[in-house]
């Protein structure tokens, strides 16, 4: 009686630690299967049984079903839920013989999928002890198949996914993100032309309507920035770069963290020249405006639970006629051939 209590103790502890690791899934569930022709001595063991199981801590239900030839066969058409849903962990069935001391005990472990049918007898001196003697043994089979059931080892689990880098993640995770109709954008930018002038820095602003989620239209003003000054031989002179530009914008991956855009438009581009001549000669100046095509690539973050995003943009700009700054008829720079302009801008919605 020692063993079979210490047999049971490690099983249902067994069985509760790797409950509490799932996720504390329901104990067990036993189904009691009691034929419709069985004698009372199968209803007394069955009853029983029903006790010792419940008294172990598992779920026991007594059902009734007709047995036909084939026990097993009939045993496996059984799979009632109880009330919660629960399909049985395992069927008993007691199958009395024309012997009233004598019975058999079938035993279908369903996670398992292992079957163990035991003759059980009572001693000949005493009959009545049958059903007795089921409900011991028919508990002793159940611990020993859930005792199995609980120290098999584990099945291989895959291998975890590798999480995605931080800066991915942070550029890929949904942003809560409210649409405006509206926007003003303001900031700084370069405007450098090969061969030509270099602004350091132009004032950028500009005006944005948006049309829906990802189409824009919008204008905007790069310059009265810092000059670029040329050197010649007999003088030097400043030279800055004006921009208007009327665009259509489209915007990508929106409500995501980095959004790509890209522009395409048309307007002027102003090319001013303030000259130093040395003495004798007097100094002069003069500007020369060219139209201009643009295109342009960008990004943009918004900021969360705002209506406020910064964005990143290069355009390069196409003139015609493009400007020049000649000195003594000698060309010293040129503009729009093409003018490359880098703007960093903050944008607010309205």
């Amino acid at each position: 009686m020692i063993r079979r209590a210490l047999t049971g103790a490690i099983a249902l502890l067994l069985l509760a630690a790797k409950a509490l690791a799932a996720g504390a899934a329901p104990m067990p569930r036993v189904v009691l299967v009691r034929p419709l022709t069985a004698p009372p001595s199968v209803g007394e063991a069955l009853a029983r049984l029903r006790g010792e199981l419940i008294a172990a801590g598992f779920q026991a239900d007594v059902v009734e079903l007709p047995l036909g030839a084939d026990v097993r066969a009939s045993l496996e058409r059984l799979a009632p839920p109880n009330a919660g849903g629960q399909a049985p962990t395992a069927l008993v069935a007691v199958v009395a013989s024309a012997d009233p001391s004598t019975a058999e005990l079938w035993v279908i472990d369903r996670v398992t999928g292992k079957t163990v049918v035991r003759r059980v007898s009572a001693p000949a001196a005493e009959p009545a002890r049958v059903a007795e003697i089921l409900a011991v043994r028919a508990v002793e089979l159940l611990r020993a198949s859930f005792l199995e059931l609980a120290i098999a080892p584990p099945t291989e689990a895959a291998a975890p996914t590798p999480a995605a880098p931080a800066v991915e993640r942070w550029a890929t995770a949904p942003l809560e993100e409210r649409d405006w109709t509206w926007a003003i954008e303001a900031g700084g930018g370069t405007a450098a032309a090969p061969g030509g002038p270099w602004n350091a820095f132009l004032p950028v602003a500009r005006l944005e309507h948006a049309f829906g989620r990802r189409a824009c239209v919008r204008v905007g003003f790069a310059g009265l920035g810092t000059a670029d000054r040329v050197s010649a031989p007999n003088g030097s002179a400043d030279l800055t770069q004006t921009v208007l530009l009327a665009e259509m914008l489209f915007r990508f991956r929106r409500g995501r963290r980095l959004q790509p855009l890209i522009s395409a438009g048309a307007g002027a581009l102003r090319l001013a020249v303030d000259a130093h001549e040395t003495a004798p000669y007097q100094s002069v100046g003069g500007t020369r405006w060219g139209a201009a095509g643009d295109i342009g690539l960008g990004l943009r973050v918004p900021l969360r639970r705002g209506r406020f995003e910064i964005g990143a943009e290069v355009h390069a700009l196409l003139a015609q006629p493009y400007p020049t700054a000649q000195y003594f008829g000698q060309e010293i720079a040129r503009a729009g051939r093409p003018t490359l302009l880098a703007t960093l801008t903050l944008l607010g919605g309205i």
